[in-house]
């Protein structure tokens, strides 16, 4: 009953904000200049983008499914995004109403192939990850062009009093989706249909629907992300997105949310964001090798995961 109660609370508030402050200390400890605000700064400007990517992610956890298409809607974003830029700042807004539009669509087909279909949601959504990059690739000929415009560029590396506004676009995303899920219906119904679809739907809820719902909003924060990061390196690149195929669902996992669904929060996916983005910086500074950060990454989700359930009591 008390490791019950102390899950209860764990949840509530978060356990990986502990977990970002001790890492935090340690990292200090060994690198002083951590300390310093400008490395404070830099770590939450480097966060923004797979943060703003995890709060998607977060969407889909709760219904119980996983969005693995998220990397490859990156990619196709940032090809997208540049190619019709040319780097002029009158095609910007056609330039991200493409992208908006068609990570709507992805999200659609993702929904559609899980629900309709009835598709495995880890299957349905890495085969339109394929899918997706093999669109970057055709549409490309392997060899990208263009370039984000220099106003656009600001979304990436400007700064509003001293905060960069990468961040400040991931506070403000961050904060919708925390009332969406917290304060609205349909927020009621995703930890529902996560929960116990089956119990879910005959109370009423429209599980189908929100599930639908959910992969929209995933494949728009990829949207987001890919456009933040766009905006961030200026150019188009095909490897954009393959480093958060799974680094999304690590920064959901390490703050705290249950893979089986109905477990999870917006708040605690920023802090495994914040987790996940210290824990690289950590292991740059101890100069371990790119195997070595692999392990380190796999070994603290899975021991996040024990601590998680072990402390929540029987799993249901």
């Amino acid at each position: 009953m008390r490791q019950q109660a102390v899950g209860r609370v764990l949840r509530s508030f978060g356990a990986v904000w502990i977990a970002v402050v001790l890492l935090y200390g340690i990292s200090g400890l060994i690198s002083p200049s951590m300390f310093q605000l400008s490395q404070v700064v830099n770590i939450l400007q480097v966060a923004s983008f797979l943060g703003v990517i995890a709060l998607g992610q977060v969407i889909v956890i709760l219904t119980g499914g996983i969005d693995l298409s998220q990397a490859g809607l990156i990619t196709l974003t940032n090809i997208v995004a540049t190619s019709l830029m040319l780097g002029q700042p009158e095609n910007i807004p056609l330039a991200v109403a493409v992208c908006l539009v068609l990570a709507l669509l992805v999200g659609l087909l993702n929904g559609v192939l899980v629900v309709v279909v009835g598709i495995t949601p880890l299957v349905a959504t890495l085969g339109v990850n394929s899918i997706l990059f093999g669109a970057a690739l055709v549409y490309t000929g392997g060899a990208p062009r263009g370039e984000a415009a220099a106003a656009f560029e600001l979304l990436g590396t400007g700064k509003l009093l001293g905060i960069p506004a990468p961040t400040l676009i991931w506070i403000a995303l961050a904060a919708l989706l925390f009332v969406l899920t917290r304060l609205t219906v349909f927020g009621r119904w995703l930890y529902a249909t996560g929960a116990n679809p089956v119990a879910a739907k005959l109370m009423g809820v429209p599980v189908e629907r929100v599930t639908v719902g959910a992969y929209g909003l995933s494949a728009l924060m990829a949207a987001f992300g890919g456009l933040l990061l766009t905006a961030y390196i200026g150019s188009p690149s095909l490897g954009i997105g393959n480093q958060f195929l799974l680094t999304s669902v690590a920064a959901v996992v390490v703050g705290g949310a249950a893979l089986t669904g109905g477990i999870g929060g917006v708040l605690a996916t920023v802090g495994g964001a914040i987790f996940i983005t210290e824990l690289n910086s950590f292991t740059n500074i101890v100069r371990v090798s790119t195997g070595t950060q692999f392990v380190l990454q796999g070994a603290i989700i899975v021991l996040s995961v024990i601590a998680y359930r072990r402390l929540s009591g029987p799993a249901r």
